[in-house]
């Protein structure tokens, strides 16, 4: 029972923070491929030029600190275990309801809806 309820939380935080799960797994994608691609270069690079290894080494290191940059960049908006079903909520809320906020977009569709201030002034 307690392994069902671990699980289920672990899903819901997996699910409500998907979009930051998805950005950690494009950078280690990015990275072992890249860290392949630069050993194969590496090895061929010594052996005919390896003046030119400097430039591999400083386009391999800033695409690897931009990425992990755009990872940690994504870290603030981890939402935690207690809050994570809350979000879940939330989300669902907007989809379920995004027809009604489409209704109201366009502000000449609806003349009679007035802002506050402009009630305000008329009474």
């Amino acid at each position: 029972m307690i392994k069902l309820i671990s699980r289920a939380a672990i899903t819901t935080f997996i699910y409500a923070n998907a979009n930051i799960v998805l950005r950690i797994i494009i950078f280690f994608a990015i990275f072992f491929c890249l860290n392949i691609f630069y050993s194969k270069w590496e090895t061929l690079l010594i052996t005919t030029s390896p003046d030119s290894l400097f430039y591999l080494l400083v386009a391999y290191t800033l695409i690897i600190f931009m990425l992990l940059i755009w990872v940690i960049s994504s870290f603030p908006f981890f939402s935690s275990f207690a809050r994570s079903k809350k979000t879940l909520e939330i989300k669902k809320s907007i989809q379920e309801r995004s027809n009604e906020y489409e209704k109201i977009r366009d502000v000449r569709l609806h003349p009679e809806l007035k802002s506050t201030s402009r009630k305000s002034l008329e009474d």
